[in-house]
Protein backbone atom coordinates (compact mmCIF):
# COMPACT_ATOMS: atom_id res chain seq x y z
CA UNK A 1 0.00 0.00 0.00
CA UNK A 2 1.31 3.73 -1.23
CA UNK A 3 2.09 5.72 2.30
CA UNK A 4 1.02 9.83 1.75
CA UNK A 5 2.94 12.43 2.79
CA UNK A 6 1.68 14.44 5.03
CA UNK A 7 1.34 17.43 2.43
CA UNK A 8 -0.59 14.88 -0.27
CA UNK A 9 -4.03 16.76 -1.49
CA UNK A 10 -6.63 14.61 -2.78
CA UNK A 11 -9.98 15.28 -4.70
CA UNK A 12 -12.75 13.25 -2.84
CA UNK A 13 -15.48 12.80 -5.18
CA UNK A 14 -19.18 11.70 -4.20
CA UNK A 15 -22.17 9.63 -5.62
CA UNK A 16 -25.06 11.02 -6.81
CA UNK A 17 -26.21 9.59 -9.45
CA UNK A 18 -27.30 11.88 -12.56
CA UNK A 19 -26.53 14.40 -9.95
CA UNK A 20 -22.76 13.36 -10.56
CA UNK A 21 -22.51 15.45 -13.71
CA UNK A 22 -22.14 18.85 -11.10
CA UNK A 23 -18.80 17.14 -10.18
CA UNK A 24 -17.65 17.75 -13.78
CA UNK A 25 -18.64 21.76 -13.49
CA UNK A 26 -16.45 21.12 -9.99
CA UNK A 27 -13.88 19.64 -11.77
CA UNK A 28 -13.35 22.67 -14.27
CA UNK A 29 -13.34 25.32 -11.58
CA UNK A 30 -10.74 23.34 -9.69
CA UNK A 31 -8.84 22.79 -12.54
CA UNK A 32 -8.75 26.13 -14.00
CA UNK A 33 -7.73 27.76 -10.51
CA UNK A 34 -4.40 25.36 -11.08
CA UNK A 35 -5.59 23.05 -8.29
CA UNK A 36 -5.22 19.21 -9.10
CA UNK A 37 -4.60 16.44 -6.86
CA UNK A 38 -2.17 13.99 -5.42
CA UNK A 39 -4.46 11.42 -5.49
CA UNK A 40 -8.27 10.76 -6.23
CA UNK A 41 -10.99 8.94 -4.52
CA UNK A 42 -14.20 8.08 -6.13
CA UNK A 43 -17.21 6.90 -4.84
CA UNK A 44 -20.32 5.26 -7.42
CA UNK A 45 -20.62 8.00 -9.77
CA UNK A 46 -17.50 9.79 -8.55
CA UNK A 47 -15.76 6.96 -9.24
CA UNK A 48 -16.58 7.18 -12.79
CA UNK A 49 -15.65 10.49 -12.62
CA UNK A 50 -12.55 10.13 -10.88
CA UNK A 51 -11.16 7.44 -13.17
CA UNK A 52 -11.78 9.92 -16.62
CA UNK A 53 -9.98 12.86 -14.42
CA UNK A 54 -7.18 10.35 -13.27
CA UNK A 55 -6.21 9.36 -16.55
CA UNK A 56 -5.25 13.11 -17.82
CA UNK A 57 -6.31 15.76 -15.25
CA UNK A 58 -5.87 19.04 -17.50
CA UNK A 59 -8.72 21.31 -19.15
CA UNK A 60 -9.22 20.10 -22.13
CA UNK A 61 -9.73 16.17 -20.61
CA UNK A 62 -12.30 18.27 -18.47
CA UNK A 63 -14.12 19.39 -21.26
CA UNK A 64 -14.49 15.92 -22.98
CA UNK A 65 -15.58 14.47 -20.15
CA UNK A 66 -18.51 16.76 -20.04
CA UNK A 67 -19.49 15.72 -23.55
CA UNK A 68 -19.83 12.00 -22.66
CA UNK A 69 -22.09 13.05 -19.77
CA UNK A 70 -24.22 14.78 -22.82
CA UNK A 71 -24.86 11.25 -23.92
CA UNK A 72 -25.86 9.42 -20.75
CA UNK A 73 -29.58 8.79 -20.40
CA UNK A 74 -31.75 6.45 -18.53
CA UNK A 75 -31.80 4.56 -22.37
CA UNK A 76 -27.87 4.40 -22.87
CA UNK A 77 -27.81 2.50 -19.60
CA UNK A 78 -30.99 0.31 -20.28
CA UNK A 79 -32.79 1.71 -16.77
CA UNK A 80 -36.13 0.98 -18.83
CA UNK A 81 -38.82 0.45 -17.02
CA UNK A 82 -39.76 -2.70 -18.33
CA UNK A 83 -37.20 -3.77 -17.47
CA UNK A 84 -37.52 -3.01 -13.91
CA UNK A 85 -41.26 -4.02 -14.30
CA UNK A 86 -40.15 -7.30 -15.59
CA UNK A 87 -37.11 -7.92 -12.98
CA UNK A 88 -39.91 -7.06 -9.91
CA UNK A 89 -42.16 -10.11 -11.43
CA UNK A 90 -39.35 -12.54 -11.44
CA UNK A 91 -38.21 -11.40 -8.10
CA UNK A 92 -34.48 -10.74 -9.30
CA UNK A 93 -31.78 -9.36 -7.29
CA UNK A 94 -31.97 -5.51 -8.48
CA UNK A 95 -34.41 -3.58 -10.94
CA UNK A 96 -31.85 -3.40 -13.88
CA UNK A 97 -29.20 -6.03 -14.96
CA UNK A 98 -26.57 -3.44 -15.02
CA UNK A 99 -24.78 -4.13 -18.32
CA UNK A 100 -25.77 -1.39 -20.01
CA UNK A 101 -23.77 0.85 -17.72
CA UNK A 102 -20.94 -2.21 -17.91
CA UNK A 103 -20.80 -1.49 -21.39
CA UNK A 104 -21.06 2.42 -20.53
CA UNK A 105 -18.01 2.00 -18.51
CA UNK A 106 -16.16 -0.36 -20.32
CA UNK A 107 -16.70 1.77 -23.67
CA UNK A 108 -15.22 5.17 -22.10
CA UNK A 109 -12.27 3.80 -19.86
CA UNK A 110 -9.43 4.70 -20.99
CA UNK A 111 -6.90 2.31 -19.47
CA UNK A 112 -7.48 -1.54 -18.09
CA UNK A 113 -5.69 -0.75 -14.92
CA UNK A 114 -5.18 1.25 -12.06
CA UNK A 115 -1.55 1.14 -12.52
CA UNK A 116 -2.49 2.99 -16.02
CA UNK A 117 -3.65 6.09 -14.77
CA UNK A 118 -1.90 9.38 -14.33
CA UNK A 119 -2.60 9.97 -11.28
CA UNK A 120 -3.45 7.17 -8.15
CA UNK A 121 -7.15 6.72 -7.61
CA UNK A 122 -9.01 4.93 -5.16
CA UNK A 123 -12.56 3.47 -5.27
CA UNK A 124 -14.63 2.89 -2.61
CA UNK A 125 -17.25 0.02 -2.30
CA UNK A 126 -18.96 -2.43 0.30
CA UNK A 127 -17.95 -6.04 0.51
CA UNK A 128 -21.11 -7.68 1.04
CA UNK A 129 -19.42 -11.16 1.63
CA UNK A 130 -17.16 -9.42 4.35
CA UNK A 131 -19.22 -6.99 6.19
CA UNK A 132 -16.42 -4.42 5.60
CA UNK A 133 -15.45 -1.06 3.43
CA UNK A 134 -13.63 -2.38 0.18
CA UNK A 135 -11.08 0.30 -1.72
CA UNK A 136 -9.62 -0.69 -4.81
CA UNK A 137 -6.26 1.09 -6.11
CA UNK A 138 -4.62 -1.75 -8.31
CA UNK A 139 -5.73 -4.15 -10.98
CA UNK A 140 -8.35 -3.99 -13.13
CA UNK A 141 -10.37 -0.90 -13.32
CA UNK A 142 -13.13 -1.47 -14.48
CA UNK A 143 -14.64 -3.97 -12.27
CA UNK A 144 -14.04 -1.51 -9.47
CA UNK A 145 -16.11 1.17 -11.18
CA UNK A 146 -18.84 -1.11 -12.16
CA UNK A 147 -18.92 -2.28 -8.03
CA UNK A 148 -18.39 1.48 -5.74
CA UNK A 149 -21.33 2.36 -8.74
CA UNK A 150 -23.43 -1.26 -7.79
CA UNK A 151 -26.51 0.45 -6.31
CA UNK A 152 -27.96 -2.62 -3.88
CA UNK A 153 -31.66 -3.46 -5.46
CA UNK A 154 -30.65 -0.80 -8.91
CA UNK A 155 -27.89 -2.60 -9.93
CA UNK A 156 -26.61 -6.28 -9.33
CA UNK A 157 -23.17 -6.90 -6.69
CA UNK A 158 -20.20 -7.14 -8.37
CA UNK A 159 -18.22 -10.12 -8.23
CA UNK A 160 -14.38 -9.26 -7.13
CA UNK A 161 -12.07 -12.18 -5.84
CA UNK A 162 -14.89 -14.38 -5.20
CA UNK A 163 -16.79 -12.10 -3.37
CA UNK A 164 -19.92 -9.42 -3.76
CA UNK A 165 -19.86 -5.82 -3.69
CA UNK A 166 -22.35 -2.91 -4.06
CA UNK A 167 -22.06 0.76 -3.78
CA UNK A 168 -20.24 2.41 -1.09
CA UNK A 169 -21.93 4.96 -0.73
CA UNK A 170 -23.44 4.14 2.42
CA UNK A 171 -19.77 3.49 4.08
CA UNK A 172 -18.11 6.79 2.74
CA UNK A 173 -20.45 8.98 0.61
CA UNK A 174 -18.20 11.66 -0.09
CA UNK A 175 -14.83 9.48 -0.21
CA UNK A 176 -13.67 12.08 2.46
CA UNK A 177 -12.86 9.48 4.90
CA UNK A 178 -11.13 7.21 3.03
CA UNK A 179 -8.84 10.32 1.46
CA UNK A 180 -7.91 11.18 5.55
CA UNK A 181 -7.20 7.55 5.86
CA UNK A 182 -4.71 7.83 3.15
CA UNK A 183 -2.89 10.63 4.92
CA UNK A 184 -4.31 13.62 2.74
CA UNK A 185 -3.71 16.80 4.55
CA UNK A 186 -5.91 18.47 2.05
CA UNK A 187 -9.14 17.70 0.50
CA UNK A 188 -11.47 19.04 -1.67
CA UNK A 189 -14.61 17.23 -1.29
CA UNK A 190 -16.48 17.57 -4.36
CA UNK A 191 -20.33 16.51 -3.53
CA UNK A 192 -23.76 16.47 -5.67
CA UNK A 193 -25.71 15.77 -3.05
CA UNK A 194 -28.19 18.37 -1.04
CA UNK A 195 -29.64 17.42 2.60
CA UNK A 196 -31.04 21.27 3.14
CA UNK A 197 -34.82 22.64 3.64
CA UNK A 198 -36.89 21.52 0.77
CA UNK A 199 -39.44 23.95 -0.60
CA UNK A 200 -42.52 21.57 -0.49
CA UNK A 201 -43.08 18.39 0.70
CA UNK A 202 -41.99 15.35 -1.64
CA UNK A 203 -44.19 13.49 -3.46
CA UNK A 204 -42.99 10.19 -4.48
CA UNK A 205 -41.24 7.01 -3.47
CA UNK A 206 -38.26 7.50 -5.31
CA UNK A 207 -37.90 10.92 -4.20
CA UNK A 208 -38.76 10.24 -0.81
CA UNK A 209 -35.73 7.24 -0.42
CA UNK A 210 -33.62 9.45 -2.76
CA UNK A 211 -33.31 12.72 -0.23
CA UNK A 212 -33.58 10.09 2.87
CA UNK A 213 -30.22 8.97 1.59
CA UNK A 214 -28.74 12.54 0.60
CA UNK A 215 -29.56 13.49 4.28
CA UNK A 216 -27.92 10.83 5.88
CA UNK A 217 -25.00 11.44 3.75
CA UNK A 218 -24.94 15.10 4.55
CA UNK A 219 -24.48 14.27 8.29
CA UNK A 220 -22.08 11.60 7.97
CA UNK A 221 -19.91 14.21 6.14
CA UNK A 222 -20.74 16.63 8.38
CA UNK A 223 -19.87 14.58 11.51
CA UNK A 224 -16.34 13.66 9.47
CA UNK A 225 -15.70 17.82 9.06
CA UNK A 226 -16.08 18.51 12.70
CA UNK A 227 -14.04 15.65 13.85
CA UNK A 228 -11.30 16.00 11.16
CA UNK A 229 -11.60 19.52 10.36
CA UNK A 230 -8.52 20.76 12.65
CA UNK A 231 -6.19 18.21 11.13
CA UNK A 232 -7.23 18.47 7.91
CA UNK A 233 -7.65 21.06 5.46
CA UNK A 234 -11.28 20.13 4.22
CA UNK A 235 -12.95 22.53 1.06
CA UNK A 236 -16.07 21.46 0.41
CA UNK A 237 -18.05 22.20 -2.32
CA UNK A 238 -21.48 21.42 -2.32
CA UNK A 239 -24.57 22.50 -4.36
CA UNK A 240 -27.88 24.54 -3.15
CA UNK A 241 -31.51 23.52 -3.21
CA UNK A 242 -31.53 23.97 -7.04
CA UNK A 243 -30.39 20.15 -6.57
CA UNK A 244 -33.85 18.58 -5.71
CA UNK A 245 -34.03 16.19 -9.09
CA UNK A 246 -33.58 12.73 -8.47
CA UNK A 247 -30.79 11.20 -8.74
CA UNK A 248 -32.21 9.13 -11.66
CA UNK A 249 -32.74 11.24 -13.86
CA UNK A 250 -30.34 12.61 -16.67
CA UNK A 251 -32.54 15.41 -18.01
CA UNK A 252 -30.64 18.48 -16.41
CA UNK A 253 -27.00 17.27 -17.19
CA UNK A 254 -26.17 20.88 -18.95
CA UNK A 255 -28.00 22.31 -15.82
CA UNK A 256 -26.15 20.61 -13.45
CA UNK A 257 -22.52 21.33 -14.82
CA UNK A 258 -23.16 24.98 -15.20
CA UNK A 259 -24.42 24.79 -11.50
CA UNK A 260 -21.53 23.44 -10.23
CA UNK A 261 -19.09 24.86 -12.06
CA UNK A 262 -20.83 28.02 -10.44
CA UNK A 263 -20.92 27.46 -6.84
CA UNK A 264 -17.41 25.96 -6.53
CA UNK A 265 -15.62 28.92 -8.89
CA UNK A 266 -17.55 31.00 -5.98
CA UNK A 267 -16.45 29.02 -3.13
CA UNK A 268 -12.65 28.72 -4.65
CA UNK A 269 -12.58 32.07 -5.42
CA UNK A 270 -13.74 33.51 -1.50
CA UNK A 271 -11.29 31.09 0.00
CA UNK A 272 -8.62 32.41 -2.59
CA UNK A 273 -9.71 36.39 -1.47
CA UNK A 274 -9.30 35.85 1.68
CA UNK A 275 -5.92 34.15 1.88
CA UNK A 276 -6.76 32.25 4.86
CA UNK A 277 -5.44 28.62 5.36
CA UNK A 278 -6.61 27.52 8.61
CA UNK A 279 -3.99 26.19 11.34
CA UNK A 280 -3.92 22.67 11.15
CA UNK A 281 -3.55 20.17 13.97
CA UNK A 282 -0.58 17.34 14.21
CA UNK A 283 -2.27 14.04 12.59
CA UNK A 284 -1.11 10.21 13.21
CA UNK A 285 -0.40 9.25 9.95
CA UNK A 286 -1.65 5.76 9.09
CA UNK A 287 -0.25 2.45 9.25
CA UNK A 288 -0.90 -0.32 7.04
CA UNK A 289 -0.07 -4.26 6.99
Amino acid sequence: MRRWGRDKTAFAISGGGARGAAQVGMLRALIERDITPDFIVGVSIGAWNGAWLAHRPDLEWVKSLEEVWHQVSRRSLDMVWWRAARNMMRRKSSLYEGGGLSRFIAQHLQVSNFEDLGVPLHTVAIDLTMGTKAVFSHGPLGPAVLASSAIPGVFPPVMIGGRQHVDGGLVDPTGLDTAIELGARRVYVLDSGYAGRLPTPLGSMNAIVDHTFQIAAQHRTRWTIKQMGRSVDIIHLRPSAGFLRHAMDFGATKDYIEAGYGFASEILDARRKRRWMPELAPIAAPVYH
